[in-house]
């Protein structure tokens, strides 16, 4: 009898934490009205490292290269940057680089961001430098960034993408209503049916689309992050015009809470 106790007392507490890892996780997506949004996301973050995972990171640096191209198939610009962000208590960060022109930066804070030109402020570039490293902080953790508050998410039904069948979710945003978006463009996300993974998203900048295929991506890190993207200039049923630019991401460097 004492040996069924103690075993019953064991499940009892596997269920209780069970419980609230769970209840936990659901938490994060409670502000999400939509049941289909709300599982297809369940799946895409599970799948991308898991909702309890992204919540306690503190840090991340890394290291990325683009190359954008011309109508052409020509260069337009090459650039490697080193960015630095942390999360925790509050977002900040600094992405840097150097070119041509000399050693640049974009400072976040949440007071007053700056672009930098070899080591001067760069006057009236606050909204410039907030947009610009919103923007690649955003595109860093997708998934995870679509349950963030604000955002305005619609289940578009489902697709084939180079021959998988697809959820579509739709995200828009606020920037004049919401400060932590960047800008108030359209994007579709096409989520694996199988597994949730996020295989490519289009990008409404009017008048043009953007289409990003994430081609390459690793799991050795407590998330999983790309290592490789291709973006396409596309119309709005995904036919490709051109390679618009290529993006290879490195040296990922994670601390937690």
């Amino acid at each position: 009898m004492l040996r069924i106790n103690k075993l019953l007392f064991v499940i009892s507490l596997f269920l209780f934490f069970s419980s609230c890892k769970e209840t936990k996780t659901i938490d994060h997506l409670a502000h999400i009205t939509d049941s289909e949004v709300k599982s297809k996301l369940a799946d895409a973050c599970a799948s991308s490292g898991g909702l309890d995972n992204y919540m306690s990171i503190d840090s991340i640096i890394y290291d990325k290269r683009s190359v954008l191209y011309l109508a052409d198939g020509g260069v337009e610009s090459e650039v490697r940057q080193h960015h630095a962000y942390k999360i925790n208590p509050e977002l900040s960060g600094v992405i840097s680089w150097s070119d041509s022109i000399g050693d640049h930066s974009i400072v976040y804070n949440e007071s007053v961001p700056y672009k930098t030109l070899n080591g001067k402020k760069i006057p009236n570039s606050a909204k410039s430098a907030k947009q610009s490293f919103m923007s690649s902080y955003y595109v860093l953790f997708l998934p995870f960034k679509l349950i963030d508050p604000g955002v305005n998410l619609t289940y578009e039904g489902t697709t084939d993408v180079d021959g998988i069948k697809a959820d579509m979710i739709k995200a828009t945003y606020a920037p004049a209503v919401h400060d932590n978006h960047s800008t108030d463009d359209e994007w579709t996300f096409f989520l694996n049916q199988k597994d949730g993974s996020v295989l490519s998203n289009l990008v409404y900048h009017p008048p043009t689309y953007a289409y990003i295929e994430n081609t390459e991506y690793t799991d050795e890190y407590p998330l999983r992050m790309n290592t490789y993207r291709q973006t396409w200039r596309t119309d709005k049923n995904r036919n490709k015009e051109y390679l618009r630019g290529e993006f290879w991401y490195s040296n990922y460097k994670f601390t937690k809470k």
